[in-house]
């Protein structure tokens, strides 16, 4: 018996060696992968880094831990920010921001909100989004605890300024983020708010700007962090040249397109090359013509390799069809034809008459629900509260100004409802309702974000899409308020090709999807137009609806 109990626990002790590698293993990756998405060298960082936060994330949601998965989605979205992917970066933090609602509100968690709310601010600059992006570092600033989060934030509101043209105003962010220096440890934050306070400087004319941006740059190369190391060298190369210094000018841009080289990403080059050109007409010219050409001429072998394979296999579908026709008998094939174009015929025209039919009685269907709700909002919202004045207009005691406000706010009442049930006006422009529509669900409990609205030529849109539009994200955004508890709402319009693209998308509590009146009427309204609409939504997983019209 004694060899058995050496051999079982010697099993166990494998076991556990292996568990402890494995782990250990686990915990390395992390490490890496965190440092390549935070501190990336050049792009193979970014998406190595991406792939592996993604299959954690997945991971994470599968095994339902909800913290582990807000953890992952903070890289996914700042790897998608520094891809400029900031549509899908905006996803992930509402994404983030959902699982974060139902987790508790602990010290941690309300810190880790924040930093969402910051990366929100640094995707709405990118967007040149100046509101959205001072409401985000609004909340974020009113939140910090210390000092390395405040003066991110106070560096992250001033290139906000800067991007505006407020180069005061951004001084003044600087100066307070610069202040809090000496209670910071973090050599790349301090390196990042010194160079944006030098290049300030600058634009306003002050004297000690180069000084800041030199001081930056030795910091940067202390820890060589090639990246940032390289933002130093294009903004000395880009101070130089405002000052026509041409020699001192292209030796920081030589160095960083050497530095682009080392990093070997495109993009990199791309941005160095055009800071050569600028003092060169020669070889760096060429060099950035051939650069440029060979990635226009590999998105369009990219596109003709897709034309070649639609090709192939249209050749191969006539090949096929031309082979049986020849082995068919031409009288079998021309009775075939016959009985098989009167039986498509007959389905044709009996589908035709059904889909009246059924089109008839839904029409009629929600004419009679739209009086009923009309004719309920008004008994509810304004029938008892006409009563309730009347009465005290009855009543002499009571004071001529208190009925006169319960007046206005009846009237205020009623007109919202006619506005609720009225039709578009062409003199009022489109964009207009669409933006009054939104601002109508926004407040303290929900933030509705809406883009793309002014990239939309409404001019040339029917006005029955436009009516439909406007009532179908109406009903959304009523759904959304009466059953989703949402704390965040985006909604998304742009135009691919011919056909205009709408996504909505909350982080509310979802469910099990039945369709009830109100999504029944979207669904009716969008295939009343021909267009297309898909819903998707589990319980605790949000809402999200897709259209195409």
């Amino acid at each position: 018996m004694k060899p058995i109990k050496i051999s079982f626990l010697f099993f166990l002790w494998i076991i556990f060696t292996f568990q402890n590698i494995c782990a250990q293993h686990e915990h390395d990756s992390l490490s890496e992968y965190s440092n390549r998405a935070l501190h990336p060298q050049n792009y193979n960082d970014l998406s190595d880094s991406y792939e592996f936060f993604n299959k954690a994330y997945k991971n994470s949601l599968a095994n339902k831990h909800e913290e582990r998965a807000v953890y992952f989605l903070y890289y996914l979205a700042s790897i998608e920010y520094k891809m400029g992917d900031y549509v899908k970066s905006e996803e992930s933090i509402a994404s983030a921001i959902g699982l974060l609602d139902k987790l508790p509100r602990t010290n941690f968690n309300e810190q880790t909100r924040n930093s969402f709310y910051i990366l929100m601010g640094l995707n709405y600059i990118e967007q040149k989004n100046e509101t959205k992006a001072l409401d985000f570092y609004t909340r974020a600033l009113r939140k910090a605890n210390n000092p390395l989060d405040s003066a991110k934030i106070y560096n992250n509101v001033s290139l906000i300024h800067k991007e505006f043209g407020n180069y005061e105003g951004a001084k003044l962010k600087l100066k307070k983020a610069f202040e809090l220096l000496p209670k910071i440890n973090d050599t790349l934050t301090i390196a990042k708010i010194t160079d944006n306070l030098g290049v300030v400087e600058n634009e306003i004319n002050s004297a000690n700007g180069l000084e800041l941006m030199q001081r930056a740059l030795s910091l940067r190369q202390a820890v060589n962090d090639t990246s940032t190391i390289y933002t130093s060298y294009s903004t000395l190369a880009d101070y130089y040249y405002k000052l026509n210094d041409e020699v001192v000018s292209k030796k920081y841009a030589l160095k960083a397109y050497e530095l682009a080289e080392k990093i070997n990403a495109p993009s990199y080059k791309q941005d160095a090359l055009g800071l050569l050109i600028r003092l060169s007409e020669d070889d760096y010219a060429r060099s950035y013509k051939v650069l440029n050409d060979s990635l226009i001429k590999a998105e369009k072998q990219k596109d003709n390799s897709f034309a070649l394979m639609k090709y192939d296999a249209s050749e191969a579908n006539r090949k096929a069809l031309e082979a049986e026709l020849k082995n068919e008998k031409l009288e079998n094939s021309k009775l075939l034809f016959i009985l098989l174009t009167v039986f498509i015929a007959l389905i044709a025209i009996l589908t035709y008459f059904f889909l009246r039919a059924k089109h008839k009685k839904d029409r009629l269907q929600q004419v009679f629900e739209t009086e009923s709700r009309i004719s309920k909002q008004i008994h509810d919202e304004v029938a008892n509260d006409v009563f309730q004045v009347m009465t005290k207009l009855e009543n002499q005691t009571h004071k001529r100004s208190g009925l006169i406000n319960e007046l206005h706010n009846l009237y205020y009442r009623t007109r919202d409802i006619s506005k609720e049930y009225s039709i578009i006006d062409d003199n009022y422009p489109f964009n207009d309702y669409l933006i009054e529509l939104v601002e109508s669900f926004n407040n303290e409990e929900t933030n509705v974000i809406a883009k793309g609205l002014t990239n939309i030529e409404w001019n040339v849109i029917s006005e029955i899409k436009k009516i439909t539009i406007f009532k179908v994200l109406q009903e959304l955004l009523i759904n959304m308020k009466k059953y989703s508890e949402a704390s965040l709402v985006v909604i998304i319009i742009n135009k691919e090709g011919k056909k205009l693209k709408i996504d909505y998308s909350d982080n509310g509590i979802g469910t099990n999807l039945k369709k009830h009146t109100g999504l029944q009427n979207t669904e009716n309204r969008i295939l009343a137009i021909d267009g297309t609409i898909t819903f998707e939504t589990q319980p605790s997983k949000g809402f999200k609806v897709k259209i195409s019209i």
